[in-house]
């Protein structure tokens, strides 16, 4: 069996702020010289009825492809489903989330990973980011969840 290629993924909501989740996704990325994904799901097509989430969306996912990564726009009423959906059909081994999705996907994955639903991926590593002031970037929880 050889080494496989380790998949950092950075979920982002449509806020500024969303760029420091992509920058620790790429740094997390360029030190196990993995692969960078950047996810956004949005629930329903509203996106489209206001300009500066558009707008915000395309600044980030270009921030997003600056630093390496491969940017993934999805839509869907169930967005914690169609994030673990991603994280199984890509192989994603780190999970990076701001500390507002947290609680919503949180739950679900961990009961989704212990309940071995994940097969193709040992094991996921969630890393989650505190809301802080610029540059207090620190990790609020830092987990490895095992599907095993």
């Amino acid at each position: 069996m050889g080494q496989d290629i380790q998949k950092v993924l950075v979920c982002i909501t449509i806020q500024k702020n969303s760029k420091r989740l992509i920058r620790k996704g790429a740094e997390i990325a360029n030190e196990i010289n993995g692969e960078l994904h950047i996810l956004h799901v949005e629930k329903g097509m509203n996106i489209f009825e206001h300009e500066d989430s558009i707008n915000l969306l395309e600044e980030l996912f270009e921030y997003g492809k600056q630093l390496g990564g491969e940017v993934h726009f999805l839509s869907g009423e169930d967005v914690p489903n169609k994030i673990i959906d991603f994280v199984k059909g890509m192989g994603i081994t780190r999970l990076v989330l701001g500390e507002t999705m947290r609680s919503k996907l949180h739950r679900l994955l961990r009961k989704d990973i212990e309940s071995n639903v994940i097969s193709q991926t040992k094991e996921v590593e969630l890393l989650i980011l505190e809301r802080k002031n610029e540059d207090k970037r620190k990790f609020l929880k830092e987990k490895k969840l095992f599907s095993s």
